[in-house]
């Protein structure tokens, strides 16, 4: 049962919470959220731009260019899970074929591409045949309903 007590003690943390929500719309507004970055698909895809395939040292400099920590890059050697770099013997690292996808689906998210939509005319397809047989005796009986 709800007490007139329990009534106005309800009513009144509903408008605490509206006047939160109201302070937390204002600091939103116009303030432009900056998408996280994906520093480990930059440094994929500048990997697979070099042929899938770079030298350590190589990969250190990619890494930093990108602001990724030399550190970070085990992320993508790990032995659980999906790897998506593989040292090679000597001193290459090569593009697993996840490492690859990834690279290519950061590259296609990183690129603003507008696909339209193509527009037919069916309308201007059929109006030619469709003109043809409007005056036919088949069609006349469906001018008198």
């Amino acid at each position: 049962m709800v007490t007139a007590v329990n009534a106005r003690s309800a009513i009144r943390l509903i408008g605490d919470a509206e006047e939160l929500l109201q302070q937390a719309k204002a600091l939103l507004n116009g303030a432009e959220v900056a998408e996280e970055e994906d520093m480990g698909g930059k440094v994929l895809g500048e990997v697979l731009d070099r042929g899938a395939s770079v030298s350590k040292n190589e990969l250190y400099e990619i890494a930093e260019r990108h602001g990724m920590d030399r550190r970070g890059l085990g992320g993508f050697f790990r032995q659980s899970g999906k790897t998506s770099l593989y040292v090679l013997p000597g001193d290459r690292v090569v593009l697993t074929p996840y490492g690859a996808a990834q690279a290519r689906r950061h590259a296609e998210l990183s690129r603003n591409i507008m696909y339209e939509e193509p527009k037919i005319a069916y309308a201007k397809i059929a109006e030619k045949s469709f003109a043809q047989d409007w005056d036919s005796e088949e069609d006349s009986v469906y001018d008198e309903l």
